[in-house]
């Protein structure tokens, strides 16, 4: 296109300079996912990974394994058992199972009100 003679801006492009703006980004680019590979690549040893050393005494939970099997049963017969959970014998605990159960069909007994007056 050419010039028309009543305006302001040149409709001709600087080619030469657009591509060496071109060329420069591009190089700097390619020079930052160079730099930034070289940086983040993890580092190769020789040989296996150094053991982790065992922490000093007291070791207070030598078998970790065993302690969370023996909570996780406990918690799971505490969910699935029947207990009671006071000396009275007036307060049972049930299982999941059944008091969901019973929550679902409605015949479950209002819970005892509270007293909601502040002890002096």
């Amino acid at each position: 296109m050419s010039r028309q003679p009543d305006s302001h801006e040149s409709y001709a492009v600087a080619a030469g300079a657009l591509h060496w703006a071109a060329a420069i980004l591009a190089l700097s680019l390619l020079a930052i996912v160079l730099l930034v590979y070289m940086w983040a690549r993890p580092v190769l040893t020789a040989g296996a990974a150094p053991a982790r050393p065992i922490p000093p005494q007291p070791r207070l939970q030598p078998d970790p394994a065993a302690d969370i099997a023996a909570e996780r049963a406990l918690q799971r017969s505490r969910l699935h058992g029947y207990a009671w959970l006071d000396d009275g014998h007036t307060v049972a605990r049930i299982p999941i199972g059944r008091a969901m159960a019973l929550l679902a069909s409605g015949k479950t007994a209002p819970a005892p009100a509270s007293s909601t007056e502040p002890t002096p």
